[in-house]
C-alpha cells in the first residue's frame, strides 16, 4: 500500500477536522466559544482602566497609546493580507464541514482574533513586564478556539500569531 505524501495543506485539513470533531462535545464547544469571544475586543478596551486601577494613570495612558498605534498598524496589515491572499475559510474549502460560528468576513488568512490577542499580550508584556508573558497561553487558546470553531486553518492562526507578535514588538520598541 502506497502512502500519501504529507503536505502542509493535508496537515491543516486534518487538524481542522480533528478539532471540529472535538467541538461536537458540549464542554469543548463552550471553551472554544468563550476563548474566541474573549478576543472580540472588549478586553482591549477595558485594559487601560484596569491598569489605571492597579497602577498609575500615566502607565495606563502610555499603554493605551502604544496599543492604539499597534492596533492601527496591525489592522491595516491584517486587512491587506486577508484581501490579497483571499484564502477560503475551512467550510468553503472542505466539503461537508460546517463551522460553529459565522465569521465576520469571507477570507481566512490570517486569523484576526489570533493576531489581535498576540498583539495585545505582546504590548502588555513590553509595557508592564515579563509577568504578562503568561498571557500568551490565553492568546494561543484564542487561536486554537478559532480552529475548533471551524473558521480558520492552523496556518491562519500561526500567521495571525506571527503578525500580532511582530507588530507588537516593533511598535512597542518605537514608543517605549
Amino acid at each position: 500500500m502506497r502512502s500519501l505524501p504529507v503536505t502542509l495543506k493535508s496537515v491543516d485539513v486534518s487538524l481542522v477536522l480533528h478539532m471540529a470533531e472535538r467541538a461536537t462535545r458540549p464542554a469543548s464547544r463552550q471553551r472554544y466559544l468563550w476563548l474566541s469571544k474573549s478576543a472580540d475586543g472588549w478586553v482591549y478596551l477595558i485594559s487601560p482602566l484596569l491598569i489605571a486601577l492597579a497602577g498609575t494613570t500615566a502607565a495606563a495612558m502610555q499603554f493605551f497609546t502604544v496599543c492604539g498605534a499597534a492596533f492601527a498598524v496591525e489592522r491595516s496589515l491584517y486587512w491587506t493580507i486577508k484581501n490579497t491572499t483571499k484564502r477560503l475559510r475551512p467550510p468553503q474549502a472542505i466539503p461537508g464541514l460546517r463551522s460553529i460560528v459565522v465569521a465576520n468576513d469571507r477570507f481566512s488568512l490570517p486569523s484576526g482574533h489570533t493576531s489581535g490577542a498576540f498583539l495585545f499580550v505582546t504590548v502588555l508584556s513590553q509595557s508592564l513586564g515579563p509577568a504578562c508573558l503568561l498571557g500568551y497561553f490565553w492568546a494561543a487558546g484564542v487561536g486554537t478556539s478559532r480552529v475548533g470553531l471551524g473558521v480558520h486553518f492552523p496556518t491562519d492562526v500561526c500567521a495571525g500569531a506571527a503578525l500580532g507578535t511582530s507588530v507588537g514588538i516593533l511598535i512597542s520598541g518605537a514608543f517605549l
